[in-house]
């Protein structure tokens, strides 16, 4: 009887479990993309919603859908092949925004107070994250609501230096 040596089972595995894994964080990795930051009621038509990939994998949005109504998550939807790198952000505009360079995703909504920004699968129905939109009350200076990358479970208004913004 021939005796296996522990280095041929060792790459007997690796070849079968390499593509089994490569597989599997392929069809991950659209499911982990999250709304991580968004600028809304800034009065300076300054709209927009920041998209991140925390996977290894670069991964197109062609068909995902962004909304501000959680009772009509297709309001939206990316209809190229806008595709975010790995731990790399996309940033989509507001309707209004006149800050959106030339070739941008834009919405054809604006951003508010209140409101609950969706992000959808293309299948229509899975959603994929949300985050509610809620200004600081009383706070007259420019704000952004978002997630540290450390943890994305975590929702936090993010205060910027009106001497910063002003230059």
């Amino acid at each position: 009887m021939t005796r296996i040596h522990p280095i041929q089972v060792i790459f007997l595995i690796s070849c079968v479990l390499t593509p089994v894994l490569f597989w599997v964080t392929q069809n991950k990795a659209a499911g982990s993309v999250y709304i991580k930051e968004s600028s809304f009621t800034n009065n300076d038509k300054q709209d927009w919603v920041d998209l991140y990939n925390p996977t290894l994998n670069s991964i197109s949005l062609k068909g995902y859908f962004l909304s501000d109504d959680i009772d009509d998550p297709t309001k939206w939807q990316f209809t190229s092949g806008w595709i975010i790198e790995s731990h790399d952000t996309l940033r989509v505009f507001g309707k209004s925004s006149d800050t959106a360079p030339f070739g941008s995703a834009i919405l054809n909504f604006n951003l508010g107070n209140g409101e609950t920004l969706v992000l959808t699968a293309p299948d229509g129905k899975r959603r994929l994250d949300r985050m509610t939109l809620l200004a600081p009350p009383g706070y007259k200076g420019r704000f952004t609501m978002g997630r540290p990358t450390s943890d994305p479970g975590i929702t936090e208004v993010f205060y910027q230096d009106s001497a910063l913004s002003q230059n």
